[in-house]
């Protein structure tokens, strides 16, 4: 424990104590509380401990533990991703989702670490369950029957959470290779990064992307539909436009990779240097649409199905029918159903964007995958648009 004192009480809340202790001790790490006994100081550890080590010491779960003591939405970046706060679609399931850990941490007296532990080990779902079920019906609240339709927002990632190359190294590399002067110290490099026109900016992304040995690109990256990977239909096709990526930087130099990438004509590049791509649906989204980078909705469709942190675009909001939803697990299963359209061997992303286009999503859909009655009322658009 600490230092011994005298008179006051013991800071553990459970503590069996009638009565002032004559002499307490201070805890040894913050000072600021005291006990009447060590059985008290490691009892009242688990939730103590959460204010008491420094911050960097603390898990994404006991975070979320402090989130949870402190009636607020998180909003630390790990603890949104860890516990399906960055997989929501409506502000209110944040709430929801707050209310059934609070259930458990702070009401319930589960200790952070262990949620902790179960989350690594994918287990989480199930953990959550062996804290409720046992409890009366009436005695669970509203918010566990409401976690019961929604697992899907706590059920481990598909994919690992490498959203960004976090080394200076890595940065400073893509700098000199791209012709920087070596002169530049990195706080330079990146004050000048932040001049570039955005398109610009996403090209040195993707270059720093693809010098970094073993780096995987998920469709939560924005780089995987800014460059064509969502014309891709299996990972190995995918493992193939990275590899030409590869080539072709080390083929152009760094002004001709930009200028081809903004103005659309990446595969002109890639076959001037023997890098043909064939790939209709690559051909499609790298070639833009009527306007530069101005991709078809049903590309940004595939990111929000196959991605784990995908936020529902306005576009497809109106293009694909989640307008229609008016609860989260409507949008899930709308969304499978979308990911079961994607992830067919025969998968035609087009015909989907025909059928959008037409206001026959419904119809389409049951011709390549099975619909259920209760979404099939969702799959409505406002096409086709009526003539002036």
């Amino acid at each position: 424990m600490g230092t011994d004192l005298t008179g006051g009480e013991c800071h553990y809340v459970y503590c069996g104590c009638t009565e002032e202790s004559p002499s307490l001790q201070a805890c040894s790490g913050c000072h600021k509380v005291e006990y009447c006994s060590p059985t008290c100081q490691k009892e009242d550890w688990k939730i103590h401990r959460l204010f008491c080590l420094p911050p960097s010491k603390l898990t994404s779960a006991d975070r979320l533990a402090l989130a949870a003591f402190k009636d607020i939405i998180p909003e630390d970046p790990d603890v949104l991703c860890d516990f399906g706060f960055a997989r929501t679609q409506l502000q209110r399931s944040n709430n929801w989702l707050l209310g059934l850990f609070q259930g458990m941490i702070k009401y319930g007296g589960i200790d952070p670490r262990n949620i902790h532990k179960e989350r690594l080990a994918g287990t989480l779902v199930e953990y959550i369950k062996k804290f409720y079920e046992p409890m009366p019906v009436d005695a669970r609240g509203s918010y566990y029957p409401w976690f019961l339709k929604n697992q899907h927002l706590l059920a481990p990632p598909k994919f690992l959470s490498t959203f960004s190359i976090p080394t200076d190294n890595s940065l400073q590399h893509a700098w000199w290779f791209i012709g920087g002067p070596v002169t530049r110290t990195l706080p330079q490099i990146k004050a000048e990064l932040q001049t570039w026109p955005k398109e610009k900016q996403q090209c040195f992304s993707f270059v720093q992307m693809l010098l970094h040995a073993g780096f995987q690109l998920f469709p939560d990256h924005p780089e995987w539909a800014y460059f064509g990977f969502c014309g891709c239909d299996s990972p190995a096709k995918e493992t193939k436009l990275w590899a030409a990526y590869v080539k072709l930087i080390g083929a152009s130099s760094f002004d001709q990779f930009y200028a081809a990438y903004d103005s659309c004509s990446l595969p002109t590049l890639f076959s001037a240097h023997g890098l043909p791509i064939t790939n209709p649906f690559i051909l499609d989204v790298l070639g833009g649409t009527t306007i530069p980078h101005g991709k078809k909705s049903v590309w940004t469709l595939k990111q929000f199905v196959l991605g784990d942190y995908q936020g529902l675009a306005l576009s497809i909001t109106w293009d694909y029918g989640f307008m229609n939803c008016q609860a989260e697990e409507e949008i899930y299963a709308l969304k499978q159903v979308y990911r079961s359209i994607f992830t067919r061997a025969d998968a035609n992303p087009l015909k989907l964007h025909e059928a959008c286009l037409q206001g026959t999503l419904l119809e389409y859909a049951r011709q390549v995958t099975q619909v259920d009655a209760e979404v099939a009322p969702l799959m409505k658009n406002m096409y086709p648009l009526q003539s002036l």
